[in-house]
């Protein structure tokens, strides 16, 4: 039961979370305000969302991560439900922000929570499925925000917050989770930037940096080809539903195969199909199924690299998820202002390439973490 609970409540956190860009021309319209305006908007849910995770760790790893679990979405869901509501523009930045914070202490705690409750030769599947549903809810975000506002206006998405309402109350309806034992200090949480899982950290970062950048360009770079829309929305699908994909398996293959190797392999993989993508000329279906391989396979690592980080540090586990999540996209995220500039002035090409070479790091990092052997069995899930 607790698995699909907390399953369910990453895709509507996440179908919420994606609310946002595709209604920036509306919200403009709304408070009548330009695109760096509105924009702001978007720093702030993300700055919260994301860099505050290991933060909201800490807290979860102490408290009751059920109901940090349950609250989470419903702050995200009434933060995004209402932004039709609010006559100032500064009040919306006030409630995004919390929203945010929602969505930080729901990724720590449903994470860890996921974590801890399979057993350790079942969790990358667990954390695989549960990773999978957030994937899920990012590309059904667009449309159901699109098709909500075009039925009822930016006021009517306030009806749609019952998605979070409804799996956060059956979670409350389960018995409290509090962690056995001394919880962690702040001396603890400074330990996990340090070692094995900073590495574990550093491995996702410069990943998560590469593609992030390529995917975010590539309706740029596509455009200047001289490429279809069509062809575009057909790309960045196939990239997302790929991700979905390459995220459910790669948790299932390390329950087989070891964390590392996984993580390992797939970056050694990696670096000649990124390479690829980009002297393939695109506009084809090779190219297609290129963009696929190549999506599934760089996003099979990341729940691998959150089972290994709980694994590494077992009295930590809220705090380890939230870095290796939204820590690591949001840090990745900070550097891409500066490399649409470098696009702009050196091109798309000569950018994307000396990128690629940090995969070559990141696979120096995952080779340096250790494995560790069989440690105490977490508690089996309820199915």
């Amino acid at each position: 039961m607790l698995p699909f609970l907390l399953a369910w409540l990453h895709t509507v956190n996440d179908l919420f979370s994606n609310f946002l860009t595709p209604l920036l021309p509306k919200l403009m319209a709304h408070f009548g305000v330009g695109l760096g305006t509105v924009g702001l908007l978007v720093s702030v849910y993300s700055l919260t969302g994301s860099l505050f995770q290991p933060l909201a760790g800490l807290i979860a790893d102490r408290l009751d991560r059920r109901l940090l679990a349950a609250l989470g979405p419903v702050l995200v869901a009434l933060g995004m439900g209402s932004l039709g509501l609010w006559p100032r523009f500064e009040v919306l930045l006030l409630v995004l922000g919390l929203a945010g914070l929602g969505s930080a202490l729901f990724h720590a705690s449903g994470a860890s929570l996921v974590g801890e409750f399979a057993p350790r030769e079942r969790r990358g599947f667990w954390l695989s499925f549960f990773g999978s549903a957030g994937y899920l809810g990012l590309s059904l975000g667009p449309v159901v925000a699109l098709f909500a506002v075009g039925a009822w206006g930016l006021r009517g998405l306030v009806w749609l917050t019952p998605l979070a309402l409804v799996p956060a109350l059956l979670l409350l309806r389960l018995p409290p989770v509090r962690r056995q034992g001394k919880p962690a200090g702040f001396r603890d949480f400074l330990r996990v930037f340090r070692g094995d899982v900073a590495r574990l950290w550093g491995m996702a970062t410069l990943r998560s940096l590469v593609f992030m950048s390529f995917s975010t360009t590539l309706p740029y770079w596509f455009t200047q080809r001289g490429l279809s829309d069509a062809y575009i929305a057909l790309s960045l699908s196939t990239y997302s539903f790929s991700a979905t994909l390459g995220a459910f398996l790669g948790g299932t293959l390390s329950d087989r195969l070891g964390r590392k190797a996984v993580l390992v392999g797939t970056l050694a993989f990696g670096l000649p199909l990124y390479l690829g993508l980009l002297f393939l000329p695109p506009g084809g279906a090779p190219y297609l199924v290129l963009l696929g391989l190549t999506g599934a396979l760089m996003n099979a690592g990341i729940p691998v690299a959150v089972a290994l980080a709980q694994e590494l540090e077992p009295g930590q586990t809220a705090t380890v998820s939230g870095l290796l999540m939204g820590f690591t996209w949001g840090f990745a995220g900070l550097f891409y202002a500066p490399i649409g500039h470098w696009i702009e002035v050196f091109g798309v090409m000569p950018v994307l390439l000396a990128l690629g070479a940090l995969i070559l790091p990141a696979w120096a990092l995952a080779q340096g973490v250790r494995e560790p052997g069989a440690g105490p069995e977490g508690r089996k899930m309820d199915p």
